[in-house]
């Protein structure tokens, strides 16, 4: 889908933009602090600022967290201290990772439901529709009987 995700800062100049058309993503983005603008584009911007007009559901999640490696303690050097950042940044791309499949599944959940309603409500009409059907069908059939009788039936004058 032609998605464009935007980040902007205060002063609107643009610090991160999504390729178009990427389906998901991370970014991370050293910033200054003060107030961002996150613009999503739907669709494809054509020059005289016209899109392809087609409706689409976004979802996404922001997590803010600080850019600073924590460490045990920054005046103690030594041979585990390298070990120990690397472990860090291991459990924080892992807990990104988590968080990400938490994300999924609850999109996965949600989207399930909407199809489970649809279905649910496409099945309630063809019972409905089956019953009406039926419904004509035995008219229909008795109607033939009733004439079939009438037809066959032998008259006596007396």
């Amino acid at each position: 889908d032609p998605l464009r995700v935007t980040l902007f800062d205060a002063d609107e100049k643009k610090l991160w933009s999504s390729p178009l058309g990427a389906p998901e993503g991370t970014f991370s983005v050293a910033s200054t602090g003060g107030r961002n603008m996150l613009c999503i584009t739907n669709g494809i911007e054509y020059d005289d600022d016209t899109g392809d007009e087609d409706d689409r559901t976004v979802g996404f999640a922001i997590r803010v967290r600080p850019a600073t490696v924590r460490a045990q303690d920054d005046n103690v050097e030594g041979p585990d201290t390298r070990v120990m950042t690397n472990l860090i940044e291991m459990s924080e791309d892992l807990l990104d990772d988590f968080q990400d499949l938490n994300d999924h599944q609850a999109y996965l959940k949600v989207r399930e439901a909407e199809h489970r309603d649809l279905t649910e409500a496409t099945y309630s009409r063809i019972v409905r529709w089956t019953v009406l059907e039926a419904l004509v069908l035995m008219a229909i059939a008795g109607g033939q009987v009733m004439y079939l009788k009438k037809f066959f039936e032998q008259k006596r004058y007396l």
